[in-house]
């Protein structure tokens, strides 16, 4: 009687064990699995941040969406927030951080991007930013340079910082007016919308 208890004892430890050894093997693989899929997300981000150019919409609705976010005192952060929301800049940048700061007598808006640019898609991503930059500065009137940093990542998986930037004087010299002037009204920054999609 007493072997018998002993041995149903044994099997109750080995049943216990084996249960352990199983829940911990699917915590492995769940772990591994989890883990497999945010790298392919992080090198997924890397590989098509900047890799298509935007698509730029000239509709009367969305040129009166965009100049109802125009911010008039970049001081007032969430302002700031919904336009660059509005614009949908994370959809050209993927996530990012954007700060206003002086320098000098100007006022300077930074877009730091948080994941890195293929090489080859660098001139994409910069025509984009260029893009936004116009939109922003239109929008933004107290802002009177953009610029764009980002970690530049070569076939060889070498990175680089990279800084671009777009003001003033070089946006006159790629519009047709002073840039100031497409953020005087609605219909005058859905010009500045044809005039960047090649519609004027």
């Amino acid at each position: 009687m007493g072997k018998l208890i002993n041995n149903r004892r044994a099997m109750k430890l080995a049943l216990a064990g084996l249960i352990v050894v199983i829940v911990g093997f699917a915590a492995v693989l769940f772990f591994m699995s989890y883990g497999g899929r945010g790298e392919a997300a992080a090198e997924s981000s890397v590989e098509t941040t900047g890799s298509q150019a935007m698509k730029i919409d000239t509709s009367s609705d969305y040129a009166e969406e965009l100049y109802g976010c125009k911010v008039d005192d970049v001081n007032d952060t969430a302002a700031v927030v919904k336009l660059l929301e509005a614009m949908g800049l994370e959809n050209v940048t993927g996530k990012y951080t954007a700060t206003i700061a002086a320098e000098g007598d100007i006022r300077v808006l930074t877009v730091t991007f948080e994941d890195s640019v293929q090489k080859a898609n660098k001139k994409t991503l910069d025509d984009n930013m260029v893009i936004c930059a116009q939109q922003m500065m239109a929008l933004m009137p107290s802002v009177d340079k953009v610029q764009w940093t980002y970690s530049l990542r070569s076939a060889d998986a070498e990175e680089e910082t990279t800084t671009v930037s777009l003001d003033e004087a070089g946006a006159r010299e790629q519009l047709s007016r002073n840039i100031d002037k497409y953020g005087e009204s609605a219909r005058a920054f859905r010009n500045l919308l044809q005039e960047q999609a090649g519609e004027e």
